[in-house]
């Protein structure tokens, strides 16, 4: 079996889903998630999150107690020595993320492993993208309201717009860590997009609607999904993202799923160069080569 612990947001928790499901493919073995983060209380260090995949049809299953006790999270926490060992000698393995990009010896992972991490790459899943675009798809229909976005979203050029504000600016952390994008790569990116796509309609998303109304009235042909009126859930509004044509993603992983799932064969995506306030962190494995940097 492969456990991954969960952590983070809807977009967070879909990496690690998609990491997992990966390495128990390749091992022929059962995924369990692991929820008890999700339980802890943060006291203001991050965000609290609730579990929020069971609005999608995944496959997998919650790991209980029992399942848990089978790893010894003291004996194997990595050390220096313990980084140079390969991973698959060890038969309950407890498999640390140490580094943001890609880790080139996570296949090497036995079929007994838990996954400690975020998992913020597409190479670690881009080969079962049939099975996950099945996996995350509503396992119930979308509510009317949506669906009259997603009408819109199917008769348009259509390009989301995504603006996460929220805790990124009210969470001192958070704003320290992430920062938050200025207009000036929303105004680059939807320039990059008119210059691309004849007539388009951009769907614009975000937690704070109403600072988007005042941010984004220079644009002519445009659509608000989220508001009190809409009554849209996260879920669907991450579907309706990946519904668009085309894609225009903030420092989100909620937003790069939209645009991942996109399933439009000539999809332009455009993301930002700067993923985090520290321009140490490599994000190289981040962005998908097929997407526009800017």
């Amino acid at each position: 079996m492969i456990v991954v612990k969960l952590m983070g947001g809807l977009g967070n928790q879909l990496f690690q889903y998609a990491a997992g499901l990966a390495l128990a493919s390749y091992n022929k073995t059962d995924l369990f998630l692991d929820t008890t983060h999700l339980n802890n209380d943060p006291k203001g260090a991050y965000t609290k999150r609730k579990f929020e995949l069971d609005s999608f049809t995944i496959s997998a299953k919650i790991a209980d107690s029992l399942v848990l006790s089978s790893f010894n999270f003291n004996e194997y926490k990595l050390t220096t020595k313990f980084k140079k060992l390969r991973p698959d000698l060890f038969k309950k393995l407890i498999f640390n993320e140490h580094q943001f990009n890609f880790h080139a010896n996570f296949f090497k992972c036995r079929s007994f492993t838990y996954l400690n991490g975020y998992w913020q790459s597409e190479k670690y899943f881009n080969s079962f993208r049939e099975k996950l675009l099945a996996d995350i798809s509503l396992a119930t229909p979308l509510s009317k309201n949506a669906e009259l976005i997603d009408s819109k979203i199917k008769s348009t050029n259509s390009v989301s717009i995504h603006v996460r504000r929220g805790d990124f600016i009210s969470l001192k952390s958070a704003n320290h860590f992430h920062g938050f994008l200025d207009m000036a790569y929303y105004k680059q990116a939807i320039e990059e997009i008119n210059d691309k796509i004849e007539n388009p309609t951009f769907f614009i998303f975000s937690d704070d609607i109403e600072w988007c109304k005042i941010n984004f009235d220079f644009i002519r042909s445009k659509e608000f999904v989220v508001g009190p009126s809409l009554e849209i859930s996260t879920h669907e509004e991450l579907i309706l993202m990946s519904r668009c044509k085309n894609n225009i993603i903030a420092n989100s992983s909620f937003s790069w799923w939209g645009a991942w799932l996109n399933k439009h064969a000539k999809k332009v995506v455009i993301a930002p160069k700067n993923w985090f306030n520290d321009k140490t962190i490599n994000t190289n494995d981040l962005i998908p080569s097929s997407w526009i940097v800017i």
